[in-house]
């Protein structure tokens, strides 16, 4: 599948994506760092992709600081039952202007394209089951993370489709102190805790390296 061919069927996909998020609950995380609130996050998990298509859609917004923000993040990651990636989009509204941010997984390759004021770039990077997609400032999207973590420790690769940072990680699963809550361990370049329920949403994250503690808002 060619770059162009793949960013038109993304687009295509957008408006089913936001109509399912409308229609489920919002989880609400507050972002802290040193203490601080820094920034807020409204996300929704459903069943079901675009077209009817079976596996899961996230949906996310954030907002930095939380109040009167200079930055707003809109994140979409749609993933097979398998939990493989099939599509995922982030918008980004900054003084800079805005960034569009296109990925869709196609066999052992992933597909990425950026839109910017003035410019465009697409590019193929390694994907595969192994490979998530996250962002410094989204942090729902440590989810899929939890999802693929195993009790012995999964060998994970995080790419920052924003940024253009690329870690590697292991993600060891562990029980909660709740039924139905999982606590997932993450060391290797990404180090810290993200905590998620029965239902595979995140509850918790700590980053101690980068002082951050994300906490569902109750």
């Amino acid at each position: 599948m060619g770059l162009r061919a793949a960013a038109l069927l993304l687009l295509l996909l957008h408006p089913s994506v936001l109509a399912a998020a409308q229609r489920a609950q919002a989880t609400v995380l507050l972002v802290r760092q040193g203490g601080r609130e820094i920034g807020r996050e409204e996300f929704t998990l459903t069943q079901g992709r675009g077209r009817g298509a079976p596996g899961t859609t996230l949906t996310a917004r954030a907002s930095y600081p939380p109040t009167a923000p200079t930055t707003r993040l809109a994140a979409s990651l749609e993933r097979t039952p398998e939990g493989a990636l099939a599509k995922f989009q982030l918008d980004v509204e900054s003084p800079a202007g805005t960034t569009v941010i296109l990925a869709a997984g196609s066999g052992a390759r992933l597909i990425v394209r950026t839109v910017a004021k003035g410019s465009e770039s697409g590019r193929e990077l390694p994907g595969g089951p192994d490979v998530v997609l996250l962002d410094d400032s989204v942090y729902s999207l440590l989810a899929q993370v939890a999802d693929l973590a195993t009790p012995a420790g999964r060998p994970l690769t995080a790419i920052y489709p924003r940024t253009g940072k690329r870690v590697t990680l292991a993600a060891r699963r562990e029980a909660g102190t709740d039924p139905g809550v999982v606590r997932t361990t993450l060391t290797g370049d990404l180090s810290g805790v993200v905590v998620t329920d029965a239902d595979g949403r995140v509850r918790r994250v700590e980053l101690p390296a980068q002082g951050i503690v994300v906490q569902r808002a109750e």
